[in-house]
């Protein structure tokens, strides 16, 4: 069994440090891990054009990448991006998702807001599916199937899918006579793996730079960007000391598949170990799952994959003969206070710097990002708009 890593082509990358002066150095740029030239002297700032608002995204999780994305896009020649995170694709969150969409775990956050957001994503992703990038993205189109113990009101967001409705007696008697009630309609899976670096390659194609750097702190980017975008997710609760954060741990495991075509979830009551679901991608399946709020631990857990297993196999016997391929634990972003979209200033001393935070997303990741990202780069226009040498 393997871990859940891959090649993949990554590009380009700074690998960069911050030394005594409180700059950052350029100590190396990479392609695929190998290094192909080092400047230990030179300050990766100096190389930005000062006619340009210089804006940081902190993250490139499916948030921060989707975010960059769209800032180039709207703002691309008023604007250098600089994307920097610890860890790009494949060592993201978002790449050991399951990439299904269905807003899950979000939190607090407005039922109007999750609606908005997950059309916005439902129907840029829906726009990729028919469009040539598809294959290149790893987005594609999966009906889906929720099962439940009893009957389950509605969601809110049945508007937003195509073909919503509830399954028949027959349809749950076939694949899940223990159900009482069921809804199907048309969802999508986005493979991060895939996706990750086809946002990547958008960000570089329009100007965008890679760096491949921990933040500790916002201060040490202050005087450097004009504009800091928090795509951070989890390590906002360091970075910003943002307590309301927490992780819900969740495992998957990757197996082969011959068989299976629908997506399948099978909620209970109980939260923390027996929702069940299978998605079906390419020639794989992700099957999950676990949410155990608070559990910081990334480990995957045998006794917990072994559950897992048994639980897919009485929906889909068929996986009883499936191979393991990899498993994964990762730790959705939760925020009880739900997704935070705002911006605010600070101050670094006498530095005045603008942030946007988009943050706090947990299993509604893939799910929002797109109309999340619409916000906050709306967010960062109006912080280009109070910059006194910016004129758009």
């Amino acid at each position: 069994m393997q871990s859940l890593r891959r090649p993949v082509t990554l590009g380009f990358y700074l690998i960069a440090r911050w030394q005594k002066d409180n700059a950052l150095h350029l100590l190396a740029v990479t392609k695929n891990g190998i290094p192909i030239s080092t400047h230990s002297r030179r300050n990766i700032f100096e190389s930005t054009d000062m006619n340009r608002t210089r804006i940081c995204v902190i993250g490139a999780g499916v948030i921060g990448l989707a975010t960059a994305v769209q800032i180039l896009d709207k703002y691309g020649s008023h604007v250098h991006v600089t994307v920097m995170s610890e860890k790009f694709s494949p060592n993201t969150t978002s790449d050991g998702s399951a990439g299904f969409w269905e807003p899950y775990l979000v939190g607090d956050t407005p039922k109007e807001s999750i609606n908005k957001w997950s059309k916005s994503t439902y129907d840029y992703l829906n726009r990729i599916i028919m469009s040539e990038d598809a294959d290149e993205a790893g987005v594609e189109t999966v009906h889906a199937y929720n099962f439940f113990p009893r009957y389950t009101d509605d969601p809110s967001w049945k508007h937003v899918t195509f073909g919503f409705r509830h399954a028949t007696r027959p349809e749950l008697d076939v694949y899940a006579p223990q159900a009482k009630h069921g809804w199907f309609y048309s969802s999508i899976m986005c493979g991060c793996v895939r996706y990750l670096p086809w946002l990547e390659k958008k960000i570089r194609n329009r100007g965008g730079v890679l760096v491949k750097r921990k933040v500790e702190n916002l201060s040490q980017l202050a005087g450097h960007y004009d504009i800091i975008v928090n795509c951070s997710g989890l390590g906002s609760y360091h970075l910003i000391d943002d307590k309301s954060m927490a992780p819900i741990q969740g495992q998957v495991m990757r197996v082969t598949n011959t068989t299976a075509r629908l997506a399948m979830l099978y909620f209970t009551d109980d939260c923390e170990s027996a929702h069940t679901y299978i998605f079906p991608w390419r020639d794989i399946c992700i099957l999950g799952g676990t949410a155990v709020k608070g559990n910081w631990n990334d480990e995957p857990n045998p006794k917990t994959r072994n559950e897992i297993m048994q639980r897919c196999c009485k929906l889909v016997p068929s996986l009883k003969n499936a191979t393991v391929l990899a498993e994964w634990t990762g730790l959705r972003p939760w925020r009880s206070k739900g997704v935070r979209l705002e911006r605010e200033t600070r101050y670094f001393g006498a530095t005045k710097t603008y942030i946007v935070h988009n943050y706090g997303h947990s299993g509604g990741g893939v799910t929002m990002h797109w109309g999340c990202a619409e916000d906050a780069t709306d967010l960062v226009g109006q912080c280009l708009q109070d910059l006194p040498k910016h004129k758009l």
